[in-house]
């Protein structure tokens, strides 16, 4: 078995580790290693910001994850997608950057989690983004280029005046000052392409003689001697390998990979390792608890006429208009991500944050699955609660590396969540039905007007919704001796071993997450930096 050795040990390519492996690169001297699962970016439909609709499953470029059946959510297997490509899931998701709200991050320091409060991660979330539109608190120069949409449909417009028409503000920038009320997303992308992690932090960095990129290459386990990690062992094209760090290990592998990695390395909930006989070496029962992700249920309504719609155009023939319109122009539906605008609204009274997001765009699909457009003209507007209460697991069960960890998102296992999303439900169609977008708005087809009562609105939402692909929250920092994490993101009880992505948090933002695990990682390199000085 052959060994090399390097100051920082990075596992997983994903957005925290390419943050990660271009600013710990980035002084010339500390040498880094960047372990990646997958292979290269070289998939066209990763790049083309409408390609998300092939790639969520695609074989190779995701882990093919699916869920634990659940009575709560119909009893069903959900595909649960993770990227397992250079940029991870920021490779395959649907390019939405959006802030959490500032509350959330307040609530992250009152819960121990010291220098994580919004004033602390402002600066972060500017040092990331290259905002072109500018504005306050917006970063302008950062690694990572941020836009507008750059088609907006028409309906998009009659959306903002419905929403007004209901008592919602309408805001230019959704990441601006104020997030409640209407705002057409923004991207991830440069002109006409995604710009993915890797796209925007590890590509650059390449030409770095200090930085080493290992890709198609599986962790097997963290390396711990007297206390202290010193390396890992991985599996590439059939041959194991250690890597020794001088300095430490990160684990960016992500909510699902980071407590499924230290599990199988023997750190975790004592009765889980027994039970696939492996030799505790840290009984850390925080680790694979708190997973926390938003559920999504999906609407589907009629529109009066094509000219609203774009379920023709991404068909044949006339899908052949639009690929020579995103190849010459940058523009058309090629450009257009799952969600293209997005409501926040409080539902109660008394709350400090929206409880509910809705997002959508003028496309609607068969069966309400993304992929197939439905022939006759419609959009999708899907909802989800953006604090859930609910809380699941990832649990090993194999001590085999190269398999899939039970994941269990436990949704809408609590009677808050479940009130949540009817009143959800009822926010849209409340939205739906304002007076603009009478003559529009046809009619709703899924669940459809006979669908009414609250039970039946759960039931809805129960049998039909998933993921939106933000898990979160498994190996959480906090001030208390149940969090895996201290503040600093060292794992508690054994030296060196950091986390750094969405599992660390200690509860999901109001939000799409990607922009927050930027943030996360822009902060963890300066701890990492620091501690190395000392």
């Amino acid at each position: 078995m052959t060994t090399d050795t390097f100051d920082h040990v990075i596992v997983g390519a994903g957005s925290a580790g390419c943050v990660l492996a271009n600013r710990l690169s980035a002084d010339g001297r500390a040498t880094v290693a960047v372990i990646e699962a997958g292979g290269r970016d070289r998939h066209p439909y990763i790049h083309i910001p409408a390609g998300y609709a092939r790639i969520l499953d695609h074989p190779r470029l995701t882990w093919g994850f699916r869920t634990q059946p659940d009575a709560a959510t119909g009893n069903r297997a959900l595909d649960y997608p993770r990227g397992r490509v250079w940029g991870g899931s920021s490779s395959i998701n649907g390019l939405g950057h959006v802030r959490g709200h500032p509350s959330d991050y307040d609530l992250w320091a009152q819960k121990g989690c010291t220098g994580w409060g919004w004033d602390d991660l402002l600066p972060y979330f500017m040092r990331h983004e290259s905002f072109a539109g500018g504005g306050e608190g917006r970063g302008t120069a950062g690694p990572q280029p941020i836009e507008h949409l750059a088609e907006t449909p028409a309906l998009l417009d009659e959306f903002a005046r419905a929403a007004e028409a209901i008592g919602l503000p309408v805001n230019a920038d959704m990441n601006g000052p104020r997030r409640e009320g209407f705002s057409t997303f923004q991207q991830t992308r440069r002109g006409q392409r995604r710009v993915s992690a890797a796209r925007a932090y590890l590509v650059p960095a390449l030409s770095r003689p200090n930085l080493t990129v290992i890709d198609e290459a599986l962790v097997l386990r963290v390396i711990v001697e007297e206390g202290r990690v010193t390396g890992i062992a991985i599996r590439r094209g059939g041959q194991e390998r250690v890597l020794r760090a001088r300095f430490g290990v990160a684990l960016a592998a992500g909510a699902i990979g980071s407590p499924h990695l230290l599990q199988l390395s023997g750190i975790g909930p004592g009765e889980v390792l027994a039970a696939q006989g492996i030799a505790p070496l840290l009984d850390a029962p925080g680790v694979g608890r708190n997973l926390q992700d938003h559920y999504i249920a999906r609407l589907t309504f009629r529109l009066a006429d094509h000219r609203w719609s774009a379920n023709r155009r991404i068909v044949w023939p006339r899908l052949a208009v639009e690929v020579l319109r995103w190849a010459f122009t940058g523009k058309g539906v090629l450009t257009w991500s799952p969600g293209m605008m997005s409501l926040f609204a409080r539902t109660e009274e008394g709350l400090e944050a929206p409880d509910v997001q809705i997002n959508g765009g003028p496309l609607s699909w068969q069966d309400g699955r993304i992929g197939v457009p439905e022939t006759e003209p419609g959009f999708t507007l899907g909802v989800w609660q953006c604090r859930p209460q609910s809380r699941g697991t990832v649990t090993l069960r194999s001590p085999r590396a190269e398999d899939a960890p039970a994941i269990a998102p436990r949704f809408l296992t609590e009677r808050a969540d479940e009130a949540c999303v009817v009143r959800g439900l009822r926010l849209a169609r409340r939205w739906m039905a304002a007076e603009p977008l009478r003559g529009i708005v046809a009619h709703e087809v899924r669940p459809g007007p006979d669908v009414d009562s609250d039970a039946a609105l759960l039931d809805f939402a129960k049998a039909t919704g998933g993921t939106v692909y933000h898990p979160s929250c498994t190996v959480r920092m906090g001030g208390d001796a149940a969090a895996p994490l201290d503040a600093r993101l060292r794992l508690r009880g054994i030296d060196g071993l950091r986390v750094v992505d969405a599992s660390v948090f200690p509860d999901i933002p109001v939000c799409n997450i990607n922009a927050t695990v930027l943030s996360v990682a822009e902060k963890a390199a300066d701890l990492i930096a620091e501690d190395m000085r000392g």
